[in-house]
C-alpha cells in the first residue's frame, strides 16, 4: 500500500448533485451538496485508477472487474483548502466546517458548555430513553443566535481545539452560480421544447486571486508515480488538476494541548454510525446509578463515557451504483461539526490529544469517514468566555 498527497482544483467550477430528484417542488432545478462528499471524491480517484490500468494493460476492463481492481484505493482525510494563487499550499490554508458547540451572539461566538440537567427536568421526544435523557445540555447565552459561516481559518479551530474564541467569525463562503441548459432527446440528440433545467456551480477560482480546493491523503494498492492527472470530479465530471502537496499538510498544528480533564471530538468529516448520531464502540450501562452509554474509543486509553452531543441534521446520501445501474441504499451520515463530549470512567484526564488528530472513527473509514479532531473540554467550567 502506497500513499499519495495531493491537492484537487477543479478548473471549471464544481457540481455535486443531492439525492433530491428534478422533479420535486422545484420543477427543474436541481440542489447541490455545500462542498463534496468524501465518497464523491473517492469515487472520482477510483475512477481514475481504473483508467491509469487500461492505459497500462492496454485493454479495457469490464464493470465487475473495475470494481474489484479500483477497491485498494482507500481515502484518508479529505480537507477544504483556500489560498492565494501566488502560494503553495500550506496548513495555514486549510479550513474546517463550523463545530456544532459554536453559537454566535451579538456578533460574538460563544462556547456551549455542557452541563448536567437539574433533576426531574427533561425533553420532548417519541422515545422514553433514560440513556439519553441522562445526557447533559449547554445552556444557551440570552441574545438571538446569528448565522454562522460554513468553514473556519486555521487559526479560528486552532484556538476554539484549545478552548478559547475566535475574533473573526470565520472564512469567506465560496462563491456559487446558477446554470440554466437545456434538456436533450435521447433519440434525436436534440434540444426538448421548453425542458430547461438549473444547476448550481460552485466556483473554485474566487476573486482577488484566490482559489479553492480539496487536500487529498489517498491510499494507492501500488506505487503509481504522477497519479491521480486530471480527474473527472462531480457531475458532468467536471476537470479537476492534481498538484502534489507536502504529508504536512495533514499534520495536527502546534498548540494542541496534550492532556485534558475530558475530551472533545469535532467531526473534520461526515461520519456513518450503526446507530445514527451515536458513535460505534458505546453500549448502555449502568453508570454512577444511571443508565449511561459507556464503552470504548479508537485510540482512547481506558473505558469512556458519552456526556453530550451536539448534532446538526442528519445527512440522509442517496447515490448510484456505476457497475449495478441501479440505486444503493440511502445511508444516514452525522455532518461534519458535530460535536461529543466525554470522560473516562476512572476520572483520570485524557492524555496524547495529538494523536488523533483526523483518526478514523465509525463505518467506512476507506471513504475519508469520521476524521476527527480532538480537544480540551473541562467538565466543571461554567462561563461562556
Amino acid at each position: 500500500m502506497s500513499t499519495a498527497y495531493f491537492a484537487l482544483m477543479p478548473r471549471d467550477g464544481l457540481f455535486c448533485k443531492d439525492g433530491r430528484g428534478w422533479y420535486t417542488s422545484d420543477v427543474g432545478r436541481s440542489h447541490a451538496h455545500a462542498w463534496p462528499l468524501p465518497s464523491t471524491v473517492r469515487g472520482a480517484l477510483r475512477a481514475a485508477w481504473g483508467q491509469a490500468l487500461m492505459a497500462r494493460r492496454a485493454r479495457a476492463l469490464f464493470p465487475e472487474a473495475w470494481e474489484q481492481e479500483t477497491q485498494g484505493v482507500h481515502l484518508g482525510a479529505v480537507l477544504t483548502l483556500r489560498r492565494p494563487l501566488d502560494e503553495a499550499f500550506a496548513p495555514r490554508h486549510r479550513l474546517w466546517p463550523t463545530p456544532a458547540d459554536a453559537l454566535a451572539v451579538a456578533g460574538h461566538v460563544r462556547r456551549l458548555l455542557p452541563r448536567p440537567l437539574p433533576a426531574g427536568v427533561g425533553t420532548l421526544g417519541t422515545d422514553d430513553d433514560e440513556a439519553l435523557e441522562r445526557l447533559w445540555r449547554p445552556g444557551m447565552p440570552p441574545g438571538k443566535p446569528q448565522p454562522l459561516p460554513s468553514f473556519w481559518t486555521e487559526e479560528a479551530l486552532c484556538g476554539w481545539l484549545r478552548g478559547t474564541s475566535p475574533g473573526a467569525l470565520g472564512a469567506p463562503e465560496p462563491c456559487r452560480r446558477t446554470d440554466v441548459r437545456v434538456t436533450l432527446n435521447a433519440q434525436t440528440q436534440t434540444a426538448e421544447p421548453g425542458m430547461l433545467y438549473q444547476t448550481e456551480v460552485l466556483e473554485t477560482l474566487g476573486a482577488g486571486g484566490v482559489q479553492w480546493a480539496l487536500g487529498v491523503q489517498c491510499g494507492l494498492p501500488e506505487a503509481s508515480p504522477g497519479f491521480p492527472g486530471p480527474v473527472g470530479l462531480g457531475g458532468k465530471r467536471r476537470l479537476a488538476l492534481a498538484e502534489p502537496v507536502p504529508e504536512e499538510l495533514f499534520s495536527a498544528p502546534a498548540g494542541l494541548p496534550e492532556t485534558s480533564p475530558g475530551l472533545r471530538l469535532i467531526l473534520a468529516t461526515p461520519a456513518h454510525f450503526r446507530r445514527g448520531w451515536l458513535p460505534d464502540g458505546l453500549e448502555r450501562e449502568e453508570h454512577e446509578g444511571h443508565p449511561a452509554w459507556v464503552g470504548t474509543l479508537p485510540g482512547v486509553e481506558g473505558r469512556v463515557v458519552l456526556r453530550a452531543a451536539l448534532v446538526p441534521r442528519p445527512m440522509d446520501l442517496s447515490t448510484w451504483d456505476m457497475v449495478r445501474r441501479a440505486p444503493r441504499a440511502t445511508r444516514r451520515w452525522v455532518p461534519a461539526g458535530a460535536a461529543y463530549f466525554f470522560q473516562r470512567v476512572d476520572g483520570r484526564p485524557f492524555h496524547a490529544l495529538r494523536s488523533l488528530w483526523l483518526a478514523a472513527w465509525g463505518q467506512d473509514p476507506e471513504e475519508g469517514l469520521g476524521r476527527v479532531l480532538p480537544g480540551h473540554w473541562n467538565p466543571e467550567e461554567e462561563t461562556h468566555p
